[in-house]
């Protein structure tokens, strides 16, 4: 269903019909970013920081450099 059928669907529903209608997609809305739906709490997942990295940000900034150049 395209969002411009959608809206013509609801633009005949009445003011409080509409929140109502809001306040449904807002609880899916939360439901769906619920992260142990898309992760397993037994399992551990990496997470990529700058820190100890001094190296790859001087090749970086060597780039930048040359660039410009």
């Amino acid at each position: 269903m395209l969002v411009t059928d959608i809206a013509e669907e609801i633009s005949v529903l009445s003011r409080f019909e509409k929140i109502l209608l809001i306040e449904k997609i807002s609880k899916m809305l939360l439901e769906e970013e619920n992260p142990e739906k898309y992760f397993d709490p037994r399992k551990s997942y990496p997470v990529f920081t700058p820190i100890n990295q001094e190296k790859g940000a001087n090749q970086l900034q060597q780039f930048l450099d040359q660039q410009k150049s």
